[in-house]
């Protein structure tokens, strides 16, 4: 045997037993949610195992009424193809069989594009932000391991993969937070009262003059995306990631010159800085990162100087917690004599 080739096998073999289990714990979930209950009279017939389902069952199975009912069906499904591709992988490794490690590579490299393209194409509320996230994280695991050939990396890609399937799994079936509000109310219960009764709804304009009353300007906060990492574009990207718990709000804030009056010569305005926001949940007070500039996610908002009919629209950053309600979130901008606040669920 090769010198470190009993290592290598090892590792192998560790990793091996590390999917087995994974699959253990996941295919559970992953039937429950994917796979429909066999009917009561054919659990005796002892081909249950080589269920397939006719056009007659077919037309019993409800079609998902949303993209996040979607977004779970494919997490659920993809499961267990992607988990036996990888034990197929591991197996050839260990084994030595380059020709099968191949083949497998293929398959799973062919999984992987299906599921991004089938991700993709929806349009998912925040609440399944974070079962996208770690399904694409997933995904980009699974896809370098594809791309490996008999190396001690493939176990590792493997094994991250399956981690964040389940985090995926998990995300899906996260269970209501404890402070939501009941379906059915006691007599004499009543919903708490809105923190900001006047708050602006997302996408809604507000106006104001500058100091001198010569400009006028508005602001717009609209829509909302997460991530729970991302990074900057050019020749040396830096990568921001949530600290467990966590994850990064995205708010895209526009600010827009609308128009000079009177007889003033000062034709310009200053945008407000992003320290003028602030993100309120509760009693906390959260404030946006430092603009990182252009990311991977789009451009972030910064303070600049505009002229008349100019426009300015980027990203604030939140680290946010993940159990954050949208409903009783708000986006505050301090403008000095006026404070507008936006309820990021409005």
């Amino acid at each position: 045997m090769a010198p470190g080739g009993s290592h290598r096998n090892i590792l192998l073999a560790v990793g091996l037993i590390g999917v087995i289990l994974s699959i253990a714990l996941l295919v559970p979930e992953a039937c429950a949610t994917a796979i429909p209950s066999l009917p009561e009279e054919n659990a005796t017939s002892g081909n249950a195992s080589s269920f397939e389902a006719g056009p007659e069952d077919e037309t019993l199975l409800p079609e998902p009424a949303s993209d996040d009912e979607r977004l779970e069906s494919l997490i659920a499904g993809a499961g267990i193809p992607l988990l036996d591709v990888s034990v197929g992988q591991i197996c050839a490794a260990y084994a030595g069989d380059d020709v099968a490690l191949r083949s497998r590579a293929a398959d799973m490299a062919s999984l992987v594009d299906g599921y991004r393209a089938d991700a993709a194409a929806l349009d998912i509320s925040p609440d399944m932000a974070p079962a996208y996230e770690h399904f694409v994280a997933a995904l980009d695991e699974f896809a370098a391991a594809a791309a490996l050939d008999r190396s001690e990396d493939l176990p590792g890609r493997l094994a991250l993969g399956t981690e964040h399937l389940s985090s995926a799994l998990r995300a899906c079936n996260r269970p209501a937070s404890a402070d939501a509000s009941p379906l059915l109310m006691s007599a004499g219960e009543e919903e708490s009262a809105p923190r900001f009764p006047d708050a602006l709804g997302m996408g809604e304009r507000f106006c104001y003059d500058d100091s001198r009353k010569e400009n006028t300007i508005s602001l717009i906060a609209s829509s909302l995306t997460w991530s729970y990492a991302f990074q900057t574009t050019g020749t040396s990207p830096v990568r921001y990631e949530a600290a467990p718990g966590s994850y990064f709000l995205l708010v895209t804030v526009k600010a827009t010159h609308l128009g000079h009056k009177g007889e003033g010569v000062n034709t310009r305005i200053q945008t407000p800085a992003e320290s003028a926001f602030t993100l309120l949940y509760g009693d906390a007070t959260y404030r946006p990162l430092a603009p990182p500039g252009s990311t991977n996610r789009g451009g972030s908002y910064s303070r600049v100087t505009l002229g008349r009919g100019e426009s300015l629209s980027g990203y604030l950053f939140f680290e946010v917690p993940e159990e954050l309600d949208l409903s009783r979130a708000y986006l505050r901008a301090n403008l000095g004599r006026e404070s507008p606040v936006w309820l990021l669920d409005g």
